[in-house]
């Protein structure tokens, strides 16, 4: 079964990334945060789980894609959409 989640990301700054692209996430395990990137440039990390839990994320690896759901470039915040495998029964 697959759920989704949803990751708030924390943009760098104003960038045109719109509805639907597709982001690539990594871990920096150096500093301990997922670092965000489109087009082979980093924009942004995550800021927290909108829709899921810790052991979620740490179940996607330390690379995983999403989607873009929304933007805000005013608070340099986006929306993205992740699919998660659950551990099935």
């Amino acid at each position: 079964m697959v759920k989704k989640m949803k990751l708030l990301v924390m943009m760098a700054g104003r960038y045109d990334i719109v509805k639907g692209a597709k982001i690539r996430f990594y871990l920096d395990v150096e500093k301990n945060l997922y670092i965000a990137s489109c087009g082979r440039k980093d924009f942004g990390i995550v800021k927290f789980l909108k829709d899921g839990n810790k052991k979620d994320l740490e179940m996607l690896g330390t690379e995983f894609g999403g989607v873009v759901l929304c933007t805000d470039p005013d608070q340099y915040l986006m929306e993205v959409s992740v699919k998660a495998q659950e551990e099935a029964a």
